[in-house]
């Protein structure tokens, strides 16, 4: 900005000196140095918008007018051309800069409308891809769920039929070691079945007004036996007049598979927390550990069908849980927590206690309730 000032000036100043070393004999060059002055006021006007073409022309004026009234004194003619040649540097400083201020205007307009189709764009081809790719596993899910749920006929036969083996089979023999790990594994296979066919067949949630207290107490109590086989501690906080609008059986789930996940992550010694927060609007239940934690990149795919990073997992529990939650109308996040563990997070909307119940619009007939 500091160099364009000094060029503008400097013009004016080449312009003046000239007239001022000039005799009153060459009119003719006099008449060509008036012209110059239009050069910094449109240079003004061009970098700074009317505000500079006028300040310019006002430079100008201000250089120009002595050299009119000593050297054309006598001449009343010229002097009025000459006045009038200094209104012309403010109309032609202060149009040209409106001009040119117009003019950008318009080119940013156009090229922020041109950013903004060209963001709508990229987003409507994302749009197309993801409605693509949820088509395909729209149908691939329908396919594969139809075939778990055919699958477990024969799991369940297979399993009868193993523990009959298993039970004729003599102690402390090879049949009754293959028989036990045959059983474990139709046992994994048909929670595994469980669990897809939940993800891929979702039920719809009864939704009514729940108390977290008596629910986060009955979790705390399933889990103890875990947590004291495993040598953690299971510390809840929840907040008296923690309300939300739920459906209690599938809250269950959401809270089971999350503290277990954070059971299973933890070392002999450690606590995981469940602490609810009534916050604007939502309840907030965060699940906290103090396992190894979780990478940023696997806390971004948490919640995809089938991610895990433990050995034996199937990557449903979280997925499930985020499609529950999602079907509530809340959130749920995952992060890991400074110096280690992880922390996960679900909001769902409050409720004041002995809110009229409401159901989803294909209800179940009914509610397991803790």
């Amino acid at each position: 900005m500091t160099e364009r000032v000094s060029a503008i000036a400097i013009g004016i100043a080449i312009v003046s000196l000239l007239h001022i070393g000039t005799s009153s004999h060459h009119a003719e060059r006099h008449a060509l140095y008036e012209y110059l002055y239009y050069g910094p006021i449109l240079a003004a006007a061009y970098w700074f918008g009317p505000a500079g073409g006028l300040l310019s022309a006002l430079v100008a004026t201000i250089a120009y007018v002595p050299h009119i009234r000593t050297m054309w004194a006598d001449n009343a003619v010229y002097t009025a051309s000459q006045y009038g040649q200094v209104v012309v540097f403010h109309v032609v400083g202060g149009m040209v800069g409106l001009l040119i201020g117009r003019q950008r205007r318009l080119t940013d307009e156009a090229r922020h409308a041109a950013t903004t189709l060209e963001r709508i764009n990229e987003e409507l081809r994302a749009s197309h891809q993801q409605l693509s790719r949820a088509e395909r596993l729209s149908a691939l899910g329908e396919l594969a769920a139809g075939l778990a749920h055919e699958l477990r006929n024969p799991v369940a036969a297979i399993k009868g039929a193993i523990d009959i083996l298993a039970s004729r089979a003599p102690a402390d023999t090879p049949e009754a070691e293959f028989t036990a790990v045959a059983g474990r594994e139709l046992s994994r296979l048909d929670a595994l079945l469980d669990e897809f066919l939940a993800y891929a067949r979702p039920q719809p949630p009864v939704l009514r007004d729940t108390d977290l207290g008596p629910l986060v107490a009955h979790i705390v109590a399933l889990l103890q036996t875990e947590v004291s086989r495993r040598g953690i501690g299971l510390h809840a906080d929840v907040v008296p007049v923690a309300h939300v609008v739920a459906d209690t059986s599938q809250l269950t789930q959401v809270l089971l598979n999350v503290l277990l996940n954070s059971i299973q992550a933890s070392p002999s010694g450690s606590t995981v927390r469940i602490v609810t927060r009534d916050r604007a609007g939502v309840v907030e239940i965060a699940v906290s550990d103090e396992g190894s934690g979780i990478t940023a990149e696997a806390a971004a795919r948490a919640f995809e069908p089938f991610f895990t990073t433990k050995p034996s997992g199937s990557g449903l529990g979280l997925a499930i849980a985020h499609r529950i939650v999602t079907a509530h109308g809340g959130t749920i996040a995952i992060e890991p927590r400074s110096p280690r563990g992880t922390l996960v997070t679900i909001a769902l909307p409050r409720s004041g206690a002995g809110a009229v119940s409401r159901s989803a619009p294909s209800q179940r007939a009914q509610e397991d309730a803790p």
